[in-house]
């Protein structure tokens, strides 16, 4: 670099000049070395080199890809003090403020969380995600009205396609809210958007119970379990209708098949049953037909 400066410009470089570019230097190399430890699963190795890369320059294209690798690692907090850094720098970049909102919301940091989507808004307010993550704020707080609400923005700012993941959203507060029938229509919805999607057909199966359409509602879970065997909440679900038709053998056998499916997903580190297997072990001493509760 020296000798083409001197070349084109007839002057040698000073040594605070030859200082600054040997700084440079070494940051693209942190920079680059870590992107490339990332794209191989080195994930520690690329922190350490993004973490050099900051020391030496605060790169905000930089200090955003060390915060998506803390996050990526579960690191949810480093991963916000890093993109608040990001904000003060730039405070009106929409994809920072909506990140750290959902980082906020993972945290359970709600008042957080609403300025931050406050301040999108201030921004930009036709951005959908903006409501979707203030629904989901307000669901977690228990304030349903206002999360149907804002889910309600979502899907109406959306204009390109429709808001899915608002949609299945706002169904699972209708459905916490027994309005079956308006949850029925978004589902329909979502189910024109992906018919195979187990969550979806999960929720029509049980606004179809809601609705006493018990046979539409067993063709939901037994695509669910086709789908999804794991889906556990299907096979208990099944195992009701099936108790309620009289058909007590069939019903236990479906649960009993669940139970015995997937035992490893259903324990916990120590060992203990979860909640979801202890439901599913009372449903079946509840329809086992002969009281023998086999393999409990």
């Amino acid at each position: 670099m020296g000798f083409f400066k001197s070349l084109f410009t007839g002057k040698e470089e000073t040594e605070e000049e030859k200082q600054e570019q040997q700084k440079q230097n070494q940051f693209d190399v942190f920079k680059y070395d870590g992107i490339q430890a990332q794209r191989i699963g080195k994930i520690d190795y690329a922190l350490e080199c993004f973490r050099r890369a900051l020391d030496l320059q605060d790169d905000t294209e930089t200090r955003v890809i060390y915060a998506n690798a803390l996050i990526a690692k579960d690191d949810l907090e480093a991963g916000a003090e890093q993109l608040e850094k990001v904000r003060e720098k730039d405070p009106e970049n929409i994809d920072v403020l909506l990140t750290l909102a959902d980082l906020y919301f993972q945290l359970e940091q709600y008042e957080q969380m609403e300025t931050l989507c406050n301040a999108a808004l201030q921004v930009d307010d036709k951005v959908a995600a903006t409501h979707y993550l203030l629904a989901k704020m307000y669901k977690a707080k228990g304030d349903m009205i206002n999360a149907v609400a804002q889910c309600t923005l979502a899907i109406t700012k959306q204009q390109d396609a429709p808001y899915a993941d608002a949609y299945y959203l706002r169904a699972q507060l209708l459905m916490e809210m027994q309005q079956y029938t308006e949850a029925q229509a978004d589902v329909d919805v979502i189910l024109q958007l992906d018919e195979e999607n187990d969550e979806y057909l999960m929720l029509k199966g049980e606004y179809c119970e809601a609705l006493q359409k018990s046979e539409e509602a067993k063709e939901c879970y037994l695509k669910v379990k086709e789908l999804n065997p794991y889906i556990t909440k299907a096979y208990i679900r099944l195992g009701a209708i099936l108790m309620a038709e009289g058909k007590k053998e069939e019903a236990a056998k479906i649960v009993e098949e669940g139970l015995q499916l997937a035992p490893d997903e259903l324990k916990n580190v120590n060992g203990e049953y979860t909640n979801v297997e202890q439901e599913m072990r009372d449903a079946y001493k509840t329809m086992d037909p002969l009281g023998f509760n086999v393999g409990l």
